[in-house]
């Protein structure tokens, strides 16, 4: 190579550098288009349950819309916190990603005086996933067939009536606590190790009412060994059209939701939020994917960013009121 030749390569890898730099883009950056690797969608939950169904569904779907292999970790314990944190721990560089939950991401700061990540501060919001309503579930013998009735039921004997929920701190533990700090409910709060039993402790009358997610109730229901009194939220569940909401019952405040979000540690490049961000969209908006879980009563609803911050802040700040005015504790 002449020395001509020599000097003019050079001045084209530095003409070609000092444009990537104008662009804000690293020459390796340039050379891995996001995603170059398989992601991880980490679940802070044990596989089998809502969440996890719901990750794995959203991977095979970004496994061909991305064209990169999306695999799903399950890292479960201590209410959701230990695989939350580990998320905020990892490297921003959008391999790691979490599905957040109400739980985990909006009543977890205010149980857990110990608590290792912030949610707002923590994480970059990548997109809100789906909504789902509460019902609650009472016993078929019960003389209360909506709210009101299971509320003037609870009052005219106090600490007779129970409500159960799936453990102590719960959102359906919460959404209880709601229901007697809007009404004036004397209803007793009876925590169990998830739904399964709630579920079955209300078909046998040993609970007279529990607080559940639809998907979870859905089977006992449509069995007839369980009724609904309501869901919460601002509208009907697609999956049990004919329950009636709370607020269209007289009964307002009730519109707590378990929701899902997708995402990423604090700091992770915008270009690969702008990859992720459509990619998402696509998947969410997929009519087959949407009617599978509408028919278990969870509402697939992408957001944009700002519109997840927003959200994620305020959930943050009304559970955190709901807490201290319950006088909610962790033993």
């Amino acid at each position: 190579m002449s020395k001509y030749q020599k000097i003019n390569r050079r001045g084209l890898l530095a003409t070609a550098l000092a444009g990537l730099l104008a662009l804000g883009l690293s020459p390796a950056a340039q050379a891995e288009a996001y995603p170059s690797k398989p992601i991880r969608i980490v679940v802070p939950f044990p596989p089998g349950g809502a969440a996890d169904t719901l990750a794995r569904a959203l991977s095979q779907q970004l496994n061909d819309t991305l064209g990169k292999q999306v695999i799903v970790e399950n890292r479960a314990g201590a209410g959701g916190t230990i695989g939350t944190n580990a998320v905020a721990r990892a490297e921003p560089d959008g391999y790691t990603l979490l599905l957040g939950n109400v739980s985990t991401l909006a009543i977890a700061p205010s149980l857990y005086p110990n608590l290792n990540y912030d949610p707002v501060k923590d994480f970059t919001p990548i997109t809100l996933v789906g909504k789902s309503p509460l019902v609650f579930a009472v016993n078929p013998g019960l003389q209360a067939k909506n709210l009101p009735e299971l509320i003037a039921l609870a009052n005219k004997d106090p600490g007779k009536l129970t409500f159960g929920s799936s453990g102590a701190g719960s959102i359906t533990h919460l959404t209880g606590e709601v229901l007697n700090l809007a009404t004036g409910g004397k209803l007793v709060h009876v925590p169990y190790k998830g739904s399964a039993p709630v579920l079955l402790a209300v078909a046998s009358g040993e609970l007279s009412m529990g607080v559940t997610q639809v998907v979870e109730m859905l089977p006992q229901y449509k069995g007839g060994r369980v009724g609904a009194a309501a869901v919460t939220g601002i509208e009907k569940s697609p999956a049990l059209p004919e329950v009636t909401t709370a607020a269209s019952q007289g009964v307002k405040g009730l519109e707590a939701t378990t929701w899902y979000s997708l995402m990423a540690p604090a700091g992770v490049p915008a270009e690969v939020v702008q990859r992720l961000q459509p990619a998402l969209e696509k998947v969410l908006t997929n009519a087959e994917l949407r009617k599978r879980f509408a028919d278990e009563g969870l509402i697939l609803a992408p957001s944009t960013q700002a519109e997840l911050s927003a959200f994620l802040g305020s959930e943050v700040r009304d559970w955190a009121a709901v807490i201290k005015q319950a006088g909610v504790k962790l033993d």
